[in-house]
């Protein structure tokens, strides 16, 4: 059966301060006049561009015991590597096979479940269930409540990317994500998370003019493709969306609203991973990915530890 329960209070030996309340002072008290007024100009950017960040928001202290743990379970970590459309769906044999909802990119890289971190080094799991983060995206994100998940392998996860490992342009499925970034890619330059302008303010548009010609624009394996879509369509008919590259630095928070917005993450390279902590929050207690989901990303369902096909 399906449980409900919001996530309890963490007990930890640790002494590191996890968030950076030196230089966001007004961490302490979300409903001071300068938590306000910082949260009311994150929320107007996050509403405009889709996105806002806050950069050195976790302490360097508090990055190097997380890089450390998940070092050691990286090499357990389960691997994603498969094609997708850009509205993570299935192909639609019903439409043309040229058509941009059938467009196949690459997901390429390795997660690290929930239940495999530590419960006695917590320290990222500590900064998941703060409840200051919770009530900070919950203002920034617009809604009266938000509540971290019940999910036992999706909840705060790790992506990590090694050379090569990519994530093609796509669509969320959710409303909006929660990311913290704990090492970037060695290499300057790659392991980019680009982003366009918004495209579209609802999933059920499907926006597949823009889609299409974004992936024209800028996805070298589609430079040449003739999509459906935009049969008959001159340049003019269909505005190309600026693409932007995410200043997401080590200890940046990052609050992303992906399915307004076609991103992608760019190839890594180097002799460390890329590795970025996902941290989700549901409208309501007792959230779980379905176990389509949960096979997919991370091998299993929460409810068995060994690795699915």
């Amino acid at each position: 059966d399906k449980q409900t329960h919001t996530a309890k209070p963490t007990t930890t030996t640790t002494t590191v301060i996890t968030m950076n309340f030196e230089k966001y002072p007004w961490l302490n008290d979300l409903e001071s006049d300068e938590a306000i007024e910082a949260i009311r100009k994150a929320k107007e950017a996050f509403d405009k561009t889709g996105g806002v960040i806050f950069p050195n928001f976790i302490t360097d202290e508090a990055i190097k015991e997380c890089v450390e743990e998940v070092e050691t379970l990286e090499p357990g970590a389960f691997m994603v590597d498969r094609p997708q459309t850009p509205y993570l769906r299935p192909v639609d044999e019903d439409m043309p096979k040229n058509s941009v909802r059938n467009f196949l990119s690459r997901a390429y890289k390795a997660s690290i479940a929930t239940d495999e971190l530590s419960e006695e080094r917590v320290l990222l799991k500590q900064i998941y269930r703060h409840p200051t983060l919770c009530k900070l995206v919950a203002k920034i994100v617009g809604k009266e409540q938000l509540y971290t998940s019940a999910d036992p392998v999706g909840s705060c996860c790790i992506s990590a990317s090694g050379p090569t490992m990519c994530h093609g342009f796509h669509l969320d499925e959710s409303e909006f994500s929660t990311t913290i970034m704990l090492r970037e890619s060695p290499k300057p330059g790659t392991g980019l998370f680009q982003y366009t302008d918004p495209i579209r303010t609802t999933k059920k548009d499907m926006a597949y003019e823009t889609v299409a010609k974004t992936l024209n624009t800028y996805e070298e394996t589609a430079r040449d493709f003739q999509f459906a879509e935009l049969e008959g369509k001159d340049d003019a008919d269909v505005p190309t969306p600026r693409l932007h590259t995410l200043d997401f630095r080590v200890g940046t928070l990052s609050l992303f609203a992906g399915f307004r917005s076609l991103h992608r993450v760019t190839p890594a390279d180097g002799d460390e991973s890329r590795l970025v902590a996902i941290l989700a929050f549901a409208s309501a207690p007792g959230f779980h990915n379905s176990s389509t989901v949960q096979k997919m990303f991370w091998g299993r369902t929460g409810q068995n530890k060994s690795v699915e096909a």
